[in-house]
């Protein structure tokens, strides 16, 4: 969420998907009411010191503090909110007064409020527990959108890989030092975000499969979910001719590929990894023109992430990151949410898999609900020559983008040493970091090609130093941008 974006939302008024709330020196119960029913309903924008009118009183500065702890307190009491949940709260100034700002998700389970279930019908927060076939026909729902909140009983702290949950940390602890997860354990922090449950039809309970599906061994992800893969294919020619190939021509089965069985969150940086070995840097200016942007990691990374993330994991069908000179598909199997033809202007945000949203949402893989799509036609063409985007919304959602090719000199294996990777990593540096925390934002997991074609040149052009260059492989060693002396 930018400030532009906030006070689009503002001028729009209230909706089934955003809330204004005054409360200028505490919280309402009715903050939490809300909450409990975008949860339950499909996720929403909450925005704290605005008034139903649209105009902005702003929260009182003083008691910021004791509000951000008092939200997180209530929604990590299970006395109070049932199953916890955690929120992320950002701050803006708007017109010189302090607004908060929520992304509340749609959640895998039902939540209550005080023993009280909301959900959410226009733009009123309706208390419907009493009415047990409108609770019931939440949990038929979320029971059928996907299969990530199937409850697995048989599966143990041990099933987990901790290397995964250090992983995650470390990239949240970049953009959100204070976060709760950082401090919790790994079994507390699977249960305060909701990935431990009790079946209400079955009364099993335990960790559910969104959980193994993001921080699970391999062979405890193939246990659960068999055909469980993604396969990622560079072929270096174009798409119709891969197709149709002339009968003379050598069988081209591909040039790279990486099959990948881990978990989701190593997936991510495998696939990520994937895309700078073959497809090539490109740069541009952002809006204010005084910052030059990776188009290349804007754009795949809502790529990469949305054929993760929006996936229906107990079909057969591998999903499939596909790259051609003329062509980029992914394709995976998805259980359809809109029957109309989709192009990026009707394609409908849906978040099919919530559980596992809201820890790349926390790590910054992906953004708000919608905001793929929209930095997809942002940049798409700014990125790709001549491109067109496709979607095909049936038993397998295809997404295609097609281009006119890139010419010679941008392939990215020419040019390793390319102020292009310095630029990436000026980037991401920000105060002191460490390598891990350095290749954890650049989405990468090889350390030697990290150290040879970033750290490396960055430091011989005197860009960024070590802070202590006197012991270069000591474990405390991080790294700074250099200060320039102005004359």
């Amino acid at each position: 969420m930018n400030q532009e974006r906030l006070r689009e939302l503002i001028a729009e008024g209230e909706k089934s998907n955003v809330e204004f709330k005054k409360c200028t020196t505490e919280l309402s119960a009715s903050v939490f009411e809300t909450i409990c029913a975008f949860l339950n309903r499909e996720g929403g924008h909450l925005i704290i010191g605005v008034a139903d009118d649209k105009n902005i009183v702003g929260v009182n500065k003083s008691v910021i503090e004791n509000i951000i702890h008092n939200l997180h307190s209530q929604l990590n009491n299970i006395q109070v909110f049932n199953p916890t949940i955690y929120l992320t709260v950002n701050q803006f100034d708007i017109e010189g007064k302090l607004v908060l700002y929520i992304n509340v998700p749609e959640s895998a389970q039902v939540h209550r409020y005080k023993n009280k279930v909301f959900d959410r019908l226009g733009s009123a927060d309706n208390d419907i527990s009493f009415n047990y076939q409108l609770i019931d026909n939440l949990h038929s729902k979320k029971r059928k959108d996907s299969s990530e909140n199937e409850v697995l009983p048989y599966i143990t702290l041990e099933d987990f890989d901790a290397s995964t949950f250090h992983k995650m940390r470390q990239h949240i602890a970049i953009y959100n030092p204070a976060h709760q997860w950082l401090e919790q354990s790994n079994e507390e922090m699977l249960k305060s975000a909701g990935f431990w449950r009790k079946d209400p039809l079955t009364n099993r309970e335990g960790f559910v499969l969104a959980a193994v599906l993001l921080f699970g061994k391999e062979q405890t992800i193939l246990s659960c979910c068999p055909y469980y893969r993604t396969d990622a294919i560079y072929r270096n020619l174009n798409y119709q001719r891969f197709l149709k190939p002339n009968s003379n021509e050598p069988d081209i089965r591909y040039d790279d590929r990486d099959l990948i069985c881990e978990n989701l969150i190593l997936a991510y940086t495998r696939l990520m990894n994937f895309v700078q070995r073959n497809l090539p840097d490109k740069f541009s200016l952002d809006e204010q023109n005084l910052n030059r942007i990776d188009l290349r990691n804007i754009i795949f990374r809502e790529i990469v992430a949305n054929l993760l993330v929006h996936r229906e994991f107990t079909n057969s069908f591998p999903a499939k990151f596909l790259i051609f000179s003329d062509r980029v598909i992914t394709e995976n199997w998805s259980k359809q949410v809109q029957d109309r033809d989709l192009t990026l202007d009707n394609w409908d945000a849906h978040t099919k898999n919530p559980l596992i949203t809201k820890v790349f949402r926390e790590m910054k893989w992906v953004e708000e609900l919608g905001s793929g799509r929209k930095n997809i036609k942002k940049y798409g063409h700014l990125y790709f020559d001549g491109s067109e985007i496709l979607i095909d919304n049936g038993d397998k959602f295809i997404f295609s983008i097609t281009y006119k090719g890139f010419t010679p000199h941008d392939t990215p294996h020419d040019t390793p040493h390319d102020n292009k990777m310095v630029d990436n990593i000026l980037n991401v540096l920000r105060g002191e970091m460490s390598r891990d925390e350095l290749m954890t934002s650049l989405s990468l997991n090889d350390r030697e090609y990290f150290r040879k074609f970033y750290l490396k040149p960055a430091i011989e052009l005197g860009l960024i130093e070590m802070t202590i260059p006197d012991k270069p492989k000591s474990h405390y060693q991080k790294y700074r941008r250099v200060k320039v002396n102005k004359l």
